[in-house]
């Protein structure tokens, strides 16, 4: 399988998944407290949550056609606002690994809405929470597009469609539970390394039209990975690298010293 292929499947695979996960977890935090007239505005606000989401990539293509004169510039920037957009989702999976700590956001996100007994703020809780999800594959996916080829990203897609359809089967109708912490860690895990190749693609394309400078260094380059052998390319990756260590200490070791 290509780096495309499995990009794009953890992608689509990661974002729907949690996007499930959170309708299945308000159903099941509905069905607790007997709240289950309430699903009908579930079901309500992710259906156009994926609606807007498909209006949403309509409008991202017309941009990007509209700016394709820059086409580099635009390349570069969208790349690295992906980077530092699936780090800090890889980030906050990490933070969210235990599953007492993904039950508290889950109720944290829906218990003013039904203690008011207001469904339009139940509806809008669903909707930004899925929309989050649609609109972060949107960006994910257009990174991806500037670097691989269209036919195994679109293999990819499908293919993670195909197995969050059969998970979400599982899990909506069939009540299977996930260990979430090793759904979280592992799907983590991939998104920061999606994050390094997107910092490195997108500042090297920026360098090509002369927005930043370009200091060689004797490092082997690694192209599938975003790794290039300039200054420029690895100092940010070196960051997140720093940052990611300093994230999961934070959530598996700092708490264990105190």
């Amino acid at each position: 399988m290509s780096t495309a292929f499995i990009s794009s499947f953890t992608i689509i695979f990661r974002e729907s998944l949690e996007a499930v996960l959170i309708v299945a977890a308000i159903y099941g935090y509905l069905n607790q407290i007997g709240e289950t007239s309430a699903k009908k505005i579930i079901n309500y606000a992710w259906i156009a949550a994926l609606a807007v989401g498909g209006l949403t990539f309509v409008g991202a293509n017309y941009l990007f056609n509209l700016t394709a004169e820059h086409a580099e510039i635009v390349e570069g920037v969208t790349s690295i606002i992906a980077s530092l957009v699936l780090f800090q989702v890889g980030v906050w999976f990490v933070s969210k690994a235990e599953a007492n700590k993904w039950k508290q956001y889950i109720e944290s996100k829906i218990k003013c809405a039904i203690s008011n007994r207001d469904l339009l703020t139940l509806f809008l809780v669903v909707f930004f929470a899925v929309y989050r999800e649609v609109f972060e594959t949107i960006l994910f996916y257009e990174a991806l597009l500037l670097q691989f080829d269209s036919e195994s990203i679109s293999m990819g897609f499908i293919a993670g469609v195909f197995v969050v359809s059969i998970i979400s089967y599982l899990i909506l109708k069939m009540s299977v539970t996930l260990n979430l912490r090793y759904y979280f860690l592992g799907t983590s895990a991939m998104l920061f390394i999606l994050s390094i190749s997107f910092m490195g693609y997108g500042i090297t394309e920026l360098q090509e039209v002369g927005i930043f400078d370009t200091t060689l260094i004797s490092i082997p380059k690694i192209a599938i990975l975003g790794i290039y052998p300039t200054m420029e390319t690895l100092i940010p990756q070196l960051i997140l690298l720093g940052l990611l260590s300093l994230s999961v200490y934070k959530a598996f070791f700092k708490r264990d010293t105190a």
